[in-house]
C-alpha cells in the first residue's frame, strides 16, 4: 500500500485513495519535518499553505487593502505549507530522494501558486515531469 501526507492546520480528508492507507494528517511545519524525516518522503502529498492564524489574516488584510496577496514570508513566527515545500526540496537533494505525486489544496491562491512553483521548479532541475497540481489530485478518485 502506498503512503499520503496531507499537511493542513485544521482540514482533514473525507476520502480515502485506492491503493492507499489513509491518510497520514500533520498540522505543522516541525510535524510535517518530523514524519518525514522518521518515515520518507511517501507516495503523495497534498499541501495547505496557511498553517497559522497569522497566515490568513495577513491574506485578508493585504487582499482587503490592496486587492491582491503578496505574503510577507520573512514576518511569518509560524512557517508555511511553501516553508514546507523548500525542506522537502532540500530533503530530496540532500538524500538523494524522488519527491513523488504531489498536489496542493490551499484555499490560498497565491500560496498554492508558490508551492507548485516550487516543486516544479526542483522536478524540471531533477528532468522528471512538473506534475505538482493546484486543486486536485494527480489521479482519478471515485465520487471526488
Amino acid at each position: 500500500m502506498k503512503t499520503a501526507l496531507y499537511l493542513d492546520d485544521q482540514r482533514t480528508p473525507t476520502i480515502n485513495i485506492p491503493g492507499y492507507e489513509p491518510w497520514v494528517v500533520v498540522r505543522s511545519y516541525e510535524q510535517f519535518v518530523n514524519w518525514i524525516s522518521e518515515f520518507g518522503i511517501p507516495d503523495l502529498i497534498s499541501f495547505d499553505h496557511d498553517l497559522a492564524d497569522e497566515h490568513i489574516e495577513d491574506y485578508f488584510k493585504q487582499k482587503l487593502n490592496q486587492g491582491f496577496q503578496q505574503p510577507e514570508y520573512e514576518s511569518y513566527k509560524e512557517k508555511t505549507g511553501l516553508h514546507c515545500a523548500m525542506w522537502l526540496v532540500e530533503f530530496s537533494q540532500t538524500n538523494a530522494k524522488k519527491i513523488n505525486a504531489v498536489s496542493v489544496h490551499s484555499h490560498n491562491p497565491v500560496g498554492a501558486k508558490n508551492i507548485q512553483d516550487c516543486i516544479n521548479s526542483w522536478k524540471k532541475f531533477c528532468n522528471e515531469p512538473e506534475d505538482c497540481y493546484i486543486g486536485k489530485h494527480p489521479f482519478k478518485v471515485e465520487n471526488e
